[in-house]
Order: structure tokens, then C-alpha cells, then sequence
């Protein structure tokens, strides 16, 4: 029984996912706990980054039944120009926290274009 608003796919040619992978962006992704491998210096800007970032998550992006918190471009990009509060001086720490940070947050995400391939060990 098919519910409204729904499509059923019938060309084979449009599920293969390999070869239509440069067609595959990166729409949002949930925050979970990460291990960020950073050295000192910029690991005194982690708790901030990890804070501004669920500040700027949308909760229940796609509804209740999966839940969490999710980053958008749109936040991604918010969240880069956090190093700009910082003095000049701390601005290249700052900023290496946040992609640090992003690409710990995306690892586990695999070879989407734009992420990195590879998982993250999970947990802060």
C-alpha cells in the first residue's frame, strides 16, 4: 500500500550510489561525542567550539524518531567564524579547534564529498 507523497524508484540506474557519488552532498550531520586529537594549545578552545556547536544545532532536524542534533551548512559555517572572537593572536588556534573539531564530528560519516573518509573514536 503506498501512502501519499511517496515514490516508488523503478530505474535501477538511480540507485546505484557509486557512480553517482559526486552527486552526494552533505546536507547535516548529528552531533555526537567525540575524541578530538588536538594538542594543548588548541585544546583549551574545544569546550568552546563543543558548546557554540550545540548552540547552533537544530534539534529533531528530521523529526522525533531520530532525534539528536544536527548541523546544517548554514551552522557549519556560523560555527568557522567563531574564531573570530578571539584576539589575533589566538585566532589560528582557535580556528584549527573548530576543524579539528568538524572533522572529528564527520569522520564517522565516510567519503561523502567534503567530509573526510574514516570513523572518529566517540566520546568527550
Amino acid at each position: 500500500m503506498l501512502r501519499p507523497n511517496h515514490t516508488i524508484v523503478t530505474n535501477t540506474e538511480d540507485l546505484n550510489l557509486a557512480s553517482n557519488s559526486s552527486d552526494v552532498m552533505l546536507c547535516a550531520f548529528a552531533l555526537a561525542d567525540c575524541v578530538v586529537h588536538v594538542d594543548s594549545q588548541i585544546a583549551k578552545y574545544l569546550r568552546a567550539v563543543h558548546r557554540t556547536a550545540l548552540e547552533l544545532a537544530i534539534p529533531n532536524l528530521f523529526g522525533l524518531e531520530i532525534g539528536g542534533y544536527w548541523l546544517t551548512s548554514a551552522q557549519i559555517n556560523q560555527l568557522r567564524k567563531l574564531p573570530d572572537c578571539y584576539p589575533s593572536n589566538e585566532f589560528g588556534l582557535a580556528s584549527r579547534a573548530v576543524e579539528a573539531y568538524l572533522l572529528a564530528q564527520t569522520e564517522r560519516l565516510g567519503s561523502f564529498p567534503g567530509t573526510p573518509n574514516g570513523w572518529a573514536e566517540c566520546e568527550y
